[in-house]
């Protein structure tokens, strides 16, 4: 028998973020202090209610399958979220519950753009985004988020980028990796353009200094991606969920069935009490959030290190840096000599070579304590 070829999935990358942390779980293997703000994982615990709620659940019931776009309970509790947080109101048939957002987007791809046909996406942009395109049989294009713009999306770029093949936009804001919240009339501009938005809104409550804000606020033909794992400090759960038009969501339930049957029973309980009761944690845990952004940024100016934008969502800073070392040497090097672990820019696109992202989803004092490092060693 001939070695089977794994040429098809060429067209596939390395997620950069995970190689650096690798390494720095190498270098803690041998002793080694690191500080971790590669990745984009809250360091709180999950609402106590949905701890409570777990071992509820567990106790009331055998974990076994629950239909699979997700319990009722869960999907009532989705649409009074919506209806409270964005004035957007959604019947429980348009939700479609699933073990994270990451299966949900790539559905959500799959459904509107069939094989060679073409997505729209930023560039730069959610490292996975690509991947999912392509394993999707689907071509992305990137559209340009310029720093010098503040990386706002042009709702004349994505307008130029679209051809007869185009067959949706995926958007994400607030932005990973820059922390940008696109503007309200960019959106509705951008809805208005006659193709399908995929709008991945798991940052849309981490936002400051304005409210959050959904897709479905400017039109109901687009898919909205959502999750408990961002705001509710709750990535390890694995609970996610889609909105989608009730003509969409036949195909997209089918696909689910097929790929995932149904979502762990004792996590759907738990997101209807989070959602429901876990307000105020999540409101502590935003603002402490907020604190920590702006302790970053100020210490960045304090070191002549002004990123040049305004980051006001999600918990990321793109920082523009002079060295003349490519993104992912330099975040190698960084690690290396000073123990500080980043996201190298180029994992988010060829338009984040030349940037590094900061995560502060960490403690004010060890973001202290990286940025001294960083300013001591010089490599910015």
């Amino acid at each position: 028998m001939n070695p089977p070829s794994f040429a098809h999935l060429d067209s596939l990358s390395n997620f950069l973020a995970m190689e650096v942390f690798s390494r720095a779980k190498e270098l803690e293997a041998g002793g080694r202090d690191v500080i971790h703000l590669e990745f984009g994982e809250p360091d709180f615990q999950a609402p106590a209610v949905a701890l409570e709620a777990l071992q509820e659940s567990l106790a009331a019931h055998p974990a076994g399958y629950t239909v699979t776009q997700g319990t009722l309970e869960l999907r009532e509790a989705i649409c009074r979220k919506y209806q409270r947080d964005y004035g957007v109101a959604v019947r429980p048939e348009q939700v479609l519950v699933s073990g994270g957002s990451s299966i949900l987007l790539f559905l959500a791809i799959r459904v509107l753009a069939p094989p060679g046909s073409e997505v729209l996406i930023t560039d730069p942009g959610y490292a996975c985004y690509d991947n999912l395109v392509h394993l999707a049989e689907a071509t992305p294009v990137r559209v340009p988020l310029r720093h010098k713009d503040g990386f706002q999306l042009d709702p004349d770029a994505v307008r130029q980028a679209i051809t007869p093949r185009t067959r949706a936009l995926l958007l994400n804001s607030p932005t990973n990796p820059t922390g940008v919240v696109f503007r309200p009339e960019s959106l509705r501009e951008l809805t208005a353009l006659g193709i399908p938005v995929i709008s991945d809104e798991i940052y849309a409550d981490l936002t400051y200094g304005s409210r959050p804000q959904s897709i479905l606020e400017f039109t109901e033909e687009a898919i909205a991606l959502n999750g408990f794992s961002k705001y509710y400090a709750m990535t390890g759960w694995r609970l996610g969920y889609l909105i989608a038009p009730d003509s969409w969501m036949p195909s997209l339930v089918k696909m689910h069935q097929n790929l995932m049957i149904s979502t762990t029973h004792f996590v759907q309980d738990a997101g209807v009490r989070v959602l429901d009761e876990g307000g105020l944690e999540c409101k502590r845990m935003k603002a402490e959030f907020d604190r920590r952004r702006k302790f970053l940024l100020e210490k960045f100016r304090t070191i002549g290190l002004d990123p040049g934008y305004d980051p006001t969502g999600a918990f990321y800073v793109f920082l523009k840096y002079r060295n003349p070392k490519k993104s992912l040497a330099l975040a190698l090097e960084i690690l290396g000599k000073t123990g500080v672990a980043l996201s190298p820019g180029v994992d988010f696109g060829q338009g984040g070579e030349g940037f590094l992202r900061f995560s502060y989803a960490n403690s004010t004092e060890n973001l202290g304590i990286a940025v001294d490092r960083l300013a001591e060693s010089g490599l910015l």
